[in-house]
């Protein structure tokens, strides 16, 4: 059995999820000998791409105006040929460019849909009218659709009211290595800070009601530092808000430039705070209890679906009960302890070698292998 990816999210982020999900899935089968992968990106800087096949191209690694959609250009003519010289059973593009429906040539097309923030929180801005326009006619064409949570399989299924029987939940998995978690002390000198992880952007994000919550739980923990990691600087709005909580001092900004800095920020953590309203997955529950952190977040979307009974729950629209589940939290550490076995536990659950079993299955499945 032979599937082909295209090189779309490739040729669109040089680190992501979106492009670390299709390079395990591409990596796993290739390593445990399940269905052989056909990966058509000629030039990218992307690194999980680099990992699977180093170019070694100048223009890869050339700096130039434009350079992104030359190579995007380059890449989408070469999908077209090596669409017509190769053979395959399943094609299963990376993204929701509209040039997939004739690169399919015919045969079964499979999609994977993360989430669905921009329907919901984004309909009716322009900036993001061609995607969903996209992703609507890509989903509606697909032969099946993989979810990757059953959250997000519902809202598919509701929103663009697809057959049931087509749409099949698979679940991601935390990328960070056993050996490199192992590897990494806990530093007993840094302060206890509360995690606040990934992008601060967008309504689903819940920013503005978590930072009125830390507001209490700082006026309760007077040692407590709050850290906020990825996402970018804050921005000029957000340091004033800060600012007018009289958190100044308090909120620290974290860059993320590799997997070895997010492990240091779980492991030095007290507790995970996650008060996103709406998530496709929730990774940063997987990779928080791989990594020991006792974990609080909101209720509602895939949140509970993934963290079962290893998290404590909240109101994400309430600050005053985002925050006394927290204190309640960094008051209880024996409670947190027993949080923290059930996380090991949990976290068994969500693997990428799972992730690509079921995958190689429902390939199968679909085919009548």
């Amino acid at each position: 059995m032979r599937v082909f990816y295209d090189h779309q999210i490739f040729c669109e982020q040089a680190f992501g999820g979106i492009s670390r999900y299709f390079y395990e899935l591409i990596k796993g089968a290739q390593e445990m000998n399940l269905y052989t992968p056909i990966n058509d990106v000629l030039y990218t800087e992307n690194v999980f791409s680099q990992l699977l096949q180093p170019d070694g191209q100048w223009l890869t690694h050339a700096r130039f105006k434009g350079k992104k959609d030359i190579v995007r250009l380059i890449n989408h003519f070469y999908t077209q040929y090596k669409v017509r010289q190769t053979e395959f059973d399943i094609f299963h593009p990376t993204y929701f460019n509209q040039s997939a429906l004739k690169n399919r040539q015919g045969k079964p097309m499979f999609i994977t849909v993360l989430d669905m923030i921009d329907e919901k929180y984004h309909a009716g801005q322009e900036r993001f009218s061609k995607l969903i326009r996209h992703r609507k006619k890509i989903i509606h064409a697909a032969d099946h659709i993989v979810a990757i949570s059953e959250n997000t399989r519902q809202d598919i299924i509701t929103h663009f009211n697809i057959d049931p029987s087509k749409v099949t939940t698979i679940h991601l998995a935390s990328s960070l290595e056993a050996k490199d978690i192992a590897a990494c002390p806990k530093n007993f000198k840094t302060p206890p800070y509360i995690l606040f992880i990934g992008s601060r952007r967008g309504v689903h994000k819940n920013f503005n009601n978590y930072l009125q919550a830390l507001e209490l739980i700082a006026k309760e923990i007077k040692e407590m530092e709050f850290v906020f990691a990825g996402g970018g600087d804050f921005t000029e709005s957000e340091s004033l808000a800060i600012a007018q909580a009289g958190l100044a001092r308090r909120v620290k900004y974290e860059p993320i430039r590799n997997d070895q800095d997010i492990i240091r920020l779980y492991k030095n953590a007290t507790l995970l705070v996650y008060p996103s309203l709406y998530e496709g997955f929730g990774l940063p529950l997987v990779e928080a209890f791989s990594c020991g952190l006792p974990c609080a977040t909101a209720k509602g979307s895939c949140l509970e679906e993934v963290g079962g009974d290893a998290v404590r729950y909240f109101d994400p629209l309430n600050p005053a009960d985002i925050a006394a589940i927290t204190v309640d939290m960094l008051r209880n550490p024996k409670e947190c302890e027993t949080f923290v076995a059930k996380g090991y536990e949990r976290a068994q659950h969500f693997t990428w070698k799972n992730t690509v079993i079921k995958t190689d299955a429902l390939y199968r499945e679909f085919l009548g292998n």
